[in-house]
């Protein structure tokens, strides 16, 4: 029943309502069928519905053009508060997965809280296909998938990192780098794995910048 509900509420713009219907599908079905009971695409738009209307929340909050994000309970600052609140009571305590912290994340940067953003972009990595690849794999197309991964959130950490003060990024990029090219031996011959040490050495060289 929630699960048809949620669908209708999002069909219909009722995303309030959307996020309440959610949160009682992942809390009557997360603890047997775990990731699966969350439906990421709905979340995301969620997320996009929160952070589309303003840049930022202290944006949403001021008079005049951001105003009607106050207002409008399906977008914006009026949505924020249960949106917030459903990772914050519902899935995050029950769930895990890359596209949840990455969704999660997101919220966080909209509120300017970049390092718990940094911090939910790092559990998402570690939900991961390349934080996950052990030595010996064959699957060269999973490689190439983590390769990505990998340079994914060396962008992040890259872009972000620098707006907290203290927060040591570049030695994180460095260890997520160095940990993912030791265990990818089996791939040198790989056109992919030439990016992989260009983006070492360039750590490796940023290192007399920290």
């Amino acid at each position: 029943m929630w699960h048809n509900y949620m669908v209708v509420s999002m069909d219909v713009g009722e995303l309030n309502e959307t996020a309440r219907a959610l949160g009682r599908v992942v809390e009557a079905t997360a603890d047997k069928h775990g990731i699966d009971s969350l439906d990421h695409d709905v979340l995301e738009r969620l997320v996009d519905a929160v952070t589309r209307g303003s840049a930022s929340i202290e944006e949403a909050k001021t008079q005049g053009g951001a105003q009607n994000d106050v207002a409008n309970p399906n977008e914006g600052l009026g949505l924020f508060r249960n949106v917030n609140d459903l990772f914050n009571r519902v899935l995050l305590p029950r769930l895990s997965s890359q596209r949840l912290y990455r969704a999660y994340a997101r919220l966080l940067k909209w509120q300017g809280k970049w390092e718990e953003a940094l911090r939910a972009y790092m559990e998402g990595y570690r939900c991961s296909n390349a934080a996950k690849m052990e030595r010996g794999e064959a699957d060269v197309g999973k490689w190439r998938e983590a390769v990505g991964e990998v340079e994914d959130i060396v962008d992040i950490l890259r872009n972000f990192g620098p707006k907290v003060e203290g927060y040591k990024w570049k030695s994180q990029a460095r260890s997520v780098v160095r940990t993912f090219v030791a265990r990818s031996k089996d791939f040198e011959d790989e056109p992919e794995w030439a990016r992989l040490v260009e983006l070492q050495e360039e750590l490796k060289n940023s290192k007399a910048e920290d």
